[in-house]
């Protein structure tokens, strides 16, 4: 068995049948916990043992997935700066950083509504600051 290293999903096809004649599908997937020595990869099952991802007839694939948040750690001082449709330009706290297992850092900025989301992500971003930069 080899532990998994990266972030893998093994995703599962669901197909749903309508009344009307057309059929959708949705998937749902499962973290890869490990690989076992063939290279299929393991994941835990129904008897929270681990077993190949296959065993399940709706198995589809094998894809990258994001790597979990294994921390948030405080903005401690970083800004973000935005610029209004306006030309004015602002700065938004950074209220905290979320560590991902792979050691990527996503700076994250809450609204006025209290939502939670990369600081980055608005299309009116210009930069990252950090403290005690102006």
């Amino acid at each position: 068995m080899i532990p998994a290293t990266q972030s893998h999903e093994a995703r599962y096809k669901h197909t749903t049948e309508h009344p009307n004649g057309t059929t959708t599908a949705h998937y749902t997937s499962k973290r890869v916990v490990a690989w076992d020595n063939d290279g299929h990869p393991l994941v835990v099952g129904r008897d929270n043992t681990l077993c190949r991802a296959s065993s399940w007839g709706n198995y589809h694939d094998v894809d990258l997935s994001a790597a979990r948040v294994v921390a948030v750690i405080p903005g401690a001082g970083w800004r973000g700066e935005y610029k209004n449709d306006d030309g004015e330009v602002f700065t938004w706290p950074i209220t905290a950083w979320s560590i991902s297992a792979d050691g990527h850092c996503t700076p994250l900025a809450v609204d006025a509504l209290g939502d939670t989301d990369d600081a980055r992500d608005s299309e009116n971003f210009l930069r990252l600051i950090p403290p005690g930069d102006s």
